[in-house]
């Protein structure tokens, strides 16, 4: 799989004002997609006879402003464009489909600070563009420069306030009139409709933390439709506050009024809503291995379509992977990311896999990680099997693991190149001798290096493994 310079795990990030999220890159950014589809012969065309782009934010301030660069892109090859306002990932990997657009496209950096801003896309069956459509974007980006957009149209256009940018579609199917209201009223029905029927969860107190991001004003509102009591946080986002102190990254205050408030359940997710956290009722915050075990059993045990394997990526605690072959089910890793994790469920037929960071996909029902989804699914089972949280989801001893994020200033070298950490590296991995492992990469959404020493050696040595490896990391860079 070749490097890429500008897409990482999930799309390209950075700090808008700040290459590759300025203006005029955007812009270019946008055209190259347009005029990428049209060259191949409108593959990802959708059902429209006109191409047009679905496009939707988090919360961030930057969004606005974001938009309006890659519509000018994409309106200056002839596209039309649909700006559906603030609404969570999935939802776009949804609406991308079921309004047959030609791509989607969400601002959003996802789980990381205010102060970051990204791009992602969806081709016309709400599966995120494939790395070969990456590739040719870079190329067409880094490689052909702006020869490329000469035969753009140079009309100029007034800016656009975050106002009127909301709703603004110009397809051919004027008879259906798009707004960002309609996109999240056909979300919300969507997930109500997909979800087991006769979903009730009355009787279930629940903890809420949206981030302050995408799902703020529909979470909390799918969960009370069905029944639940629901005590909210993270739910006033004024465009600097997603994801600071809150969410799916920092779970303490969910797990704090879970037991403050005597609830059930707690559900955290993250700005753009693709990634679910969970706590049980003692405020006590799962992991994702957890979660994973007990949707993977719970389907199995009602042999499900595609439940005798589940799908996780390659970080995922070993743990896991024990204790469901114990119990008859097999284990599938890919490389991070869940476009990976979707395209190993496609491939096997299977029906859910995961991220143990929390994106979980439910395959038969959505092709994209969806933290709402994932919520009502879980909150309809516990409530079915009539058991406190503590003792719903499975628990198992996970091998004890270290985990370490460095800075990887100015760039990210390739590895490779850096011998005096490659030394590091092979003393740590023989160490080991097959009681354990040693996982390092570069963050696809950060620019960290990760490294991940898991192993029976006692916490101490993996401790002084990772941090061995840190420093030698950082020796290397000077």
């Amino acid at each position: 799989m070749p490097s890429l310079k500008l897409f990482g795990t999930d799309g390209i990030r950075g700090k808008p004002g700040e290459f590759p999220l300025i203006p005029e890159f955007l812009t270019r950014m946008g055209a190259a997609f347009a005029q990428m589809d049209m060259a191949n012969g409108r593959i990802a065309m959708g059902r429209a006879q006109k191409p047009f782009l679905l496009m939707a934010r988090d919360t961030r301030s930057s969004g606005v402003a974001m938009a309006q660069s890659l519509c000018e892109g994409f309106e200056g090859a002839g596209w039309r464009v649909c700006d559906l306002g603030i609404l969570p990932t999935p939802a776009v990997s949804y609406l991308v489909n079921a309004w047959g657009a030609s791509l989607g496209c969400v601002i959003s950096a996802s789980h990381n600070p205010p102060e970051y801003n990204g791009v992602k896309f969806f081709s016309a069956n709400g599966h995120k563009i494939s790395r070969r459509w990456e590739e040719e974007i870079e190329r067409r980006l880094l490689e052909e420069g702006a020869a490329w957009s000469r035969g753009l149209k140079a009309a100029k256009r007034p800016a656009r306030s975050a106002h009127s940018l909301r709703g603004n579609f110009f397809s051919d199917r004027s008879s259906h009139h798009l707004n960002d209201l309609e996109g999240k009223n056909r979300y919300r029905d969507f997930l109500t409709t997909q979800v087991p029927p006769g979903m009730d969860l009355r009787g279930l107190a629940i903890v809420v933390d949206c981030a302050h991001g995408a799902a703020s004003a529909i979470l909390p509102e799918l969960l009370r439709r069905l029944g639940a009591r629901v005590n909210v946080l993270g739910d006033q986002p004024n465009g600097r506050n997603i994801n600071v102190g809150c969410g799916a990254l920092h779970p303490q205050e969910l797990g704090a009024r879970v037991r403050r408030h005597r609830a059930d359940l707690g559900f955290a997710l993250d700005g753009d809503a693709d990634r679910l956290v969970v706590a049980d009722e003692e405020g006590r915050v799962l992991p994702g291995e957890w979660v994973m075990a007990t949707v993977a059993l719970a389907r199995s045990r009602l042999g499900e379509a595609g439940s005798w394997a589940l799908v996780t990526t390659q970080v995922s605690n070993f743990a896991l992977k024990h204790f469901l072959m114990k119990q008859g089910i097999e284990v599938m890793e890919t490389p991070v990311g869940d476009r990976w994790v979707l395209e190993e469920l496609l491939r096997h037929d299977l029906g859910f896999g995961g991220e143990n960071s929390g994106h979980y996909i439910w395959r038969s029902i959505l092709t994209s990680a969806d933290g709402c989804l994932t919520a009502m699914m879980l909150a309809h089972m516990m409530k079915n099997a009539a058991k406190r949280a503590s003792q719903f989801f499975v628990r198992f001893a996970l091998m004890p693991q270290v985990t370490i994020q460095t800075p990887a200033f100015p760039a990210k070298p390739p590895l490779e190149t850096l011998p005096i950490f490659l030394k590091e590296l092979g003393l740590a991995n023989r160490a080991m001798d097959q009681r354990g492992r040693v996982l390092v990469r570069y963050s696809g959404t950060e620019p960290i290096l990760r490294i991940l020493v898991e192993g029976s050696l006692g916490l101490p040595r993996l401790k002084a493994m990772a941090k061995n490896l840190e420093q030698s990391y950082r020796k290397a860079l000077k």
